[in-house]
């Protein structure tokens, strides 16, 4: 060892003897224990920390994927049986005596439902543990140091000297009481008495001269070392037959074990996983199906019962027996989404859309725009209303953006969202939507910002109906649009790649489904309008953008003829419609310009009174025919 401030280590020990030798042995034996267990214990929680990884690494994204799946299934039994117990409330009708505190205990079960957890990328995902909760210690992870006695003993030595050296005196006078210390310390290394070091090391610390300890005292600390070490080895006996008990402990034993068969337990384990979690999605999309049907069939049974049973309220007024309306998990619909004052909920849904609309993930926000539009439709449309098509609507909307299937989706639904039954009028459609109606604001204001509108057209682009165009040959979802609305309205599915109409009708009654949704189609940019006036009314024609952009007056002249007058076989020649920007006529083939646009009938067989007049006629024998 180097000499340290001039002093050198002293050298041979002599042995010891009697019974301070037998106690610095056991002492001696009881470190070595210490230190063996010590670096077994390590060496068994850093393989469990290693294994660990390697399970979370290989089998932890398709036993997420599992996990997502089952809670998917479980959220959906829970509407299952929640429908199921109030069709047979509505069957039962209202009972005598049923009052508040048995509504409660409704309440409270449909709540318990299966024990459902939170879901979502809002909900933190579970780290592997082990069986008891502790963690395994990893390779990179500081353990404690445990000295040896030879090291013990250095260490101690150089603590002395650095208080005791003679060179540290005032004086001759502590000169020679400092030597003389200093001897007493040496003379304890060199007898390798630990024991004596430790007493003297405590006398110095507490300002006290460190006389050499006598035998008594030596045994003594000897003692009290020796049962704080059995102490620590029994602990670390019983650390290590926890870190053996853990689930990752046995997990590694059954890998050892597939290993030495040939297998491979990580693999097998990630494979099984995805086989039970595709079994669970297709379970779950089977049960989306039902629930359909079981919500049609709840609000027939609901409008049967409202019509049929009344009670009477504390005024004597009759009021509807309606259990429906007592359930949580039946959600009260959005009577207006237009844009009110956003709540501070409603502004964090806003912002939180505009930054995973443009961030790595943009599913995340199609998903909550899917949620909106399906309730923003009223009457979902039949791409929304079985799972099949809803599937592959999901697929179209999100294709390149690396979102998970439909019911991958769905088995990670944010807190926001919510799969489940919601009264809309009298109907009560099953589905996806948003948790509270009041969120319907922040989409809103979010749909305002360029990235979510992009995600919102891909989103309505989405939902028509399959159909393949003749023209272009493509197969793609059929996109809704007004070909033409003012004086009359009638509806087109268009093809989305060449704009050629591949399904013409009229709509009657309340606009619901894709009808609903032309609002929101025209204002995230899906589809382009051209309104002018004509005869004191306006009319509009939408159409795919990009036509919008070559459309020339003379285009917008035949659609007019072909969409507006032709259908009521009323004749006027081409030459007598005259497309007017401001108070200039366009040329057949100059492109519209942006702006206010005027149509006028002039020189034509029919003057523009009555031309107009005879068009609002034969629509209105439409509507009564």
């Amino acid at each position: 060892m180097p000499a340290e401030r001039g002093l050198s280590v002293p050298g041979g020990r002599p042995a010891a003897s009697g019974e301070a030798d037998r106690a610095r042995r056991e002492v001696r034996g009881l470190l070595d224990e210490v230190a063996r267990l010590d670096a077994e214990v390590e060496a068994l929680s850093r393989r469990l920390a290693e294994f660990a990884r390697a399970w979370e690494r290989e089998a932890g994204p398709a036993l997420a994927e599992l996990e997502a799946a089952e809670r998917l299934v479980r959220r959906l039994q829970q509407v299952e049986d929640e429908v199921a117990r109030l069709a047979a409330a509505l069957r039962r009708g209202p009972e005598r005596g049923r009052g508040a505190a048995a509504v409660g205990r409704g309440r409270t079960a449909a709540r318990r439902g299966a024990g459902e957890p939170a879901e979502g990328p809002d909900a933190e995902a579970e780290e592997p543990a082990d069986g008891d909760g502790a963690q395994a210690t990893g390779p990179g992870d500081a353990a404690p140091e445990l000295l040896t006695e030879e090291v013990a003993l250095k260490r101690l030595w150089r603590r002395l000297a650095r208080l005791l050296h003679p060179d540290l005196a005032a004086g001759d006078a502590d000169r020679e009481r400092l030597s003389g210390l200093m001897a007493r310390v040496n003379a304890a290394y060199d007898a390798g008495d630990l024991a004596a070091l430790e007493l003297m090391a405590e006398r110095v610390g507490a300002g006290e001269d460190p006389e050499a300890p006598g035998e008594a005292e030596r045994l003594a600390h000897l003692a009290r070392r020796a049962a704080a070490l059995s102490a620590v080895r029994e602990s670390l006996r019983a650390e290590e037959e926890r870190l053996r008990a853990t689930d990752t402990a046995r997990l590694l034993g059954r890998a050892e074990e597939r290993r030495r068969a040939g297998g491979d337990l990580l693999a097998e384990a990630r494979e099984a996983a995805r086989a039970e979690s595709a079994a669970a999605r297709e379970d779950a999309l089977h049960r989306i199906d039902r629930l359909h049907a079981s919500a049609r069939d709840l609000a027939r049974h609901r409008r049967n019962a409202m019509d049929r049973l009344a009670r009477r309220g504390p005024t004597g007024a009759l009021r509807p027996f309606d259990p429906v309306a007592e359930s949580p998990l039946v959600r009260r619909g959005a009577a207006l989404l237009a844009a009110r004052g956003a709540s501070a909920a409603a502004r964090e849904l806003a912002r939180r859309l505009e930054e995973q609309a443009a961030g790595p993930r943009p599913w995340e926000a199609a998903l909550t725009l899917l949620a909106f539009f399906a309730e923003a439709a009223g009457t979902p449309p039949a791409s929304l209303a079985a799972a099949g098509p809803m599937a592959d609507a999901w697929a179209a909307a999100t294709a390149g953006t690396g979102a998970p299937d439909l019911a991958g989706a769905l088995g990670r639904l944010p807190r926001h969202l919510a799969l489940g039954l919601r009264v809309q009028g009298r109907e009560l459609p099953f589905g996806l939507h948003l948790a509270e109606p009041e969120l319907a604001a922040g989409v809103r204001v979010a749909l305002a910002r360029e990235p979510v509108r992009e995600a919102a057209r891909r989103v309505l682009g989405a939902l028509g109906p399959p159909l393949r165009c003749r023209a272009c040959r493509a197969g793609r979802p059929a996109l809704h649009l007004l070909r033409i609305r003012g004086l009359d309205e009638l509806h087109g599915l268009v093809c989305p790649t060449c704009g050629a109409v591949l399904r013409s009708y009229w709509q009657y009654g309340e606009a619901g489904g894709l009808e609903a949704l032309a609002p929101l189609a025209l204002e995230v940019g899906l589809v382009a309008e051209v309104a002018l006036r004509l005869g004191g009314a306006t009319v509009a024609l939408q159409l795919l953008p990009a036509e919008r952009e070559r459309l020339t007056a003379g285009g917008l002249r035949d659609r007019l003829l072909a969409l507006l007058f032709a259908p009521y076989r009323i004749e006027l020649p081409p030459r007598a419609l005259r497309i007017r920007a401001g108070r200039r006529e366009l040329p057949a083939r100059e492109r519209l310009p942006e702006g206010r646009l005027a149509a006028a009938i002039e020189g034509g067989p029919l003057g523009e009174v009555e031309a107009l007049e005879l068009l609002r006629t034969r629509v209105e024998r439409r509507f009564r025919d």
